[in-house]
Order: C-alpha cells, then structure tokens, then sequence
C-alpha cells in the first residue's frame, strides 16, 4: 500500500535543523516545517468560528479523541460524513490523537487491555477496538497510536518500561486496523524521564511502519530537555516526520527545532489569549530589524492588554501585523475595553492575532534556516526576549468602573431581565 503522506527534507544542518516538507497526497496539501498545528478544544479552535478562520494561516488542526469520548457511545460516532464535515473543516488537515497535548493529566491507571482518558463525561477507557471505531468513524488525514503516557514525574524504571512495552503492543494492533482504513499513523515515541528507555522505545518503534513519530516531552526538567530529545530523535530515521508535545512555547520550539523537531502543538496562541496578551515576540530578520536589537534586552514577548495603561494607547497590536485585528485596525485601548466588558469580540481578537503571529514566528524560522543563520537568529532572541513564565493578565485585576451605576463594578451589577 502506497504512503498517504510524504515527506521531504529541503535543508538541514548537521542533520539535526530540518527544513522540509510534508505532503498529504490524498489531499493533494503540503505542510511546511517546522511548523505549528492548530490547537483545539472539543475539535473547536477557540473562541473562533469557520468563518473566522478562512482569513487565518490555519492548515493541519489537532483534534484531541478524549474530549468526543463523554458518553459510551459518542453521538459524533452516528453521524455518518465523517469528522472533518462534522466540525465544519472540510478545507483543513485533520490529526487525530487520544489525548489533549496541552496537558495530559493523571487519570485512573491503564492496563495492558485499555487506555484511561479523561472526558468531559469522567474517565474512560479506550481499547485498540474503540479508537479503530472511531477511526473508522472520523476518518482523520493522520492519527496518533495508542500510548501508555507516564504522568508521575517521579516513575521508577519498572514503571517506565511496562509503559514502553505497553504502547509497542498496542502500536502492532493499531497498525493492523489503520492499514484496513488506509490512514497514516504516527507512533508515540515513549521512554519518559528514562534515557536509555527512550533509546530503546525509539529504535523499537522505527522498525513498525509508521508515517511518523511523536516525542512527549510534558513535565520534564528543562536542563534536561536536549538530552532527552536527542536520545529519542538520534535513533529515528530521517525520512519521516517528528511532532513534540511539551515544546510549545517559544523557547520550547527553539529547543526542539535545535534538536531535529519538525512539527509542535499550536497550543501557546490559545495559553496567551487565556491571558488576556497578544503575542509581539519577532525571529530572524523581523527582529534584526528592529533599532534597539543591540541595546537592549528582557524584552516582554506579550503585550498584556489588562493593564490598565491601554485604555488609553490608540495604536494597533502590531502596526506590522496582517491579521484582522490589526488590519482594520482595532486598537489596544479598543481591545482592553473588550476584556473589561467580557465582550466575547475581545478573544476572538486576540485569538485571531495570536495564531496569526505564532505561523508568522514558525515562517521566520523557517526562512532564518533557509538561510544558514538559525543558531545565530535563536542567540539574538534569547538574548533579546525575557524568558520569565508569563502571568495571567486578569490576575487581581477589578473590572474599571461604570459611572451611570455611581460606581457599582460592573462584574457586581448584573441583573436578570424575564
């Protein structure tokens, strides 16, 4: 049977930055990476609609299986076209794995029979029969195996192994089922805090026929993340494609494009947002560009439109910025008063910006590889950016007072009208 996807390495350096390309035949679409997917809540984008989207650089979209799985027998298994005419994104990628890659939290304990997911319906359990029915049933462009993930940072070795042993055992059922469907699957490539174990789980996985792999990196130490990356990507083959969980920040993506990552979870756009902050970071000849590049240092990657001193800033986002936030343009002060009055236009501003600004940072560094400069783009912004963990914008934030209710907060003065 003939690959559904393809992909194709334009440039690399030292075989570990990789620049290339990754081709859905069927569909007749190409990815470029390194690249970003599109984050999504019930197989939602937040806080956007379809419409919204047709204006944004959006083309593969992550779709996480728990959150479909609250009853027994989900309704979206009934509807019989499929799950990309199903949520309205017939014109996307779709890449379908079992749990949401923002967070995989603890849930009850798996077996060697099934995998325990949380749902909004509690805990269920998948077994190799129940994710190829909804295979079956959603017919995705890509999906992820089953995967036993270790969510104890403190897991001993007994434990780290079962899950390696684990999730090769259900890879070899769920091959079986996915060559019937004829729908690429991605490995999960396992071995958690445990390098030799991630060595092992790699070179094991490399020998199944799969399309590509996934590197869960959640919850792990930092100072440690290169080592564990490479001990898993080193003992993968070069011709196919790697996605990284835990690596969606800015610094994360850096991290893991140094170390041969080609694709990540778009999840960062949707944490900023949550924040009240639009994205303003640059890479490469953006912020070359910009005038105080050698003075200056800690600079905010986010703008935080909580703070009150935007109420009274009457400029865009980012006078740079194409996307319809900026565009039009809506200004700052326009966008803080959104927050204040929890207007649902304020998200989908933001929303809209941020996944338009975070393809804008993966197309930098794509073109920064191009050129032979990444090491020297990723030591400027390092050095440019601060690295502190941003804070919630709303964080001991009061809504601004509404003066025709004599100073009544606007959060505490809600009435029902019947």
């Amino acid at each position: 049977m003939a690959s559904a996807i393809n992909f194709k390495i334009q440039q690399t350096d030292s075989n570990l930055i990789r620049r290339g390309v990754l081709q859905f035949i069927k569909k007749n679409k190409s990815i470029q990476t390194p690249g970003c997917m599109s984050y999504t809540l019930r197989g939602s984008i937040p806080h956007l609609v379809a419409d919204n989207l047709k204006a944004l650089p959006i083309e593969l979209v992550q779709i996480s299986l728990e959150q479909f799985l609250e009853k027994n027998s989900p309704s979206s298994f009934q509807y019989p076209h499929g799950l990309h005419k199903y949520l309205h994104l017939e014109n996307y990628l779709l890449f379908c794995d079992i749990r949401d890659p923002l967070k995989i939290s603890p849930v009850s304990f798996n077996t060697d029979k099934y995998l325990s997911v949380e749902s909004h319906g509690g805990v269920r359990q998948v077994t190799p029969d129940l994710w190829a029915e909804a295979l079956s049933h959603y017919r995705p462009d890509a999906a992820s195996a089953m995967a036993d993930n270790i969510t104890d940072m403190e897991a001993r070795t007994k434990r780290i192994k079962r899950s390696v042993d684990r999730s090769l055992k259900w890879l070899d059922e769920n091959l079986v089922k996915s060559k019937e469907l004829d729908i690429p699957i991605f490995a999960h490539v396992m071995g958690h805090t445990d390098v030799n174990e991630r060595v092992r789980s790699a070179t094991a996985t490399a020998e199944r026929d799969v399309q590509g792999f996934i590197i869960n990196l959640l919850g792990l130490n930092k100072d440690e993340l290169s080592k564990q990356i490479r001990a898993s990507t080193d003992n993968l083959p070069q011709d196919k494609p790697r996605i990284a969980y835990g690596l969606s920040s800015p610094e994360g993506i850096l991290e893991g494009i140094s170390n041969g990552i080609d694709l990540f979870d778009g999840s960062y756009a949707y944490k900023a947002t949550e924040k009240g902050r639009a994205i303003t970071f640059k890479f490469g000849e953006a912020l070359s560009s910009k005038d105080n590049i050698s003075t200056e240092s800690n600079q905010p990657k986010t703008l935080n439109l909580w703070d009150p001193q935007m109420a009274q800033v009457f400029e865009p986002l980012d006078s740079t910025c194409k996307c319809d936030a900026c565009a039009r343009p809506h200004t700052k002060a326009y966008i803080h008063h959104l927050l204040n009055a929890h207007e649902m236009l304020g998200p989908i501003l933001l929303m809209s910006h941020n996944i338009y600004q975070l393809e804008q940072f993966m197309a930098s560094i794509r073109k920064s590889i191009e050129n032979s400069r990444f090491d020297q783009d990723k030591d400027i912004f390092m050095k440019f950016y601060s690295h502190i963990k941003e804070g919630d914008g709303m964080k001991n934030h009061e809504d601004e007072e509404d003066t025709e209710s004599l100073g009544v907060h606007l959060k505490k003065k809600r009435t029902l009208l019947f």
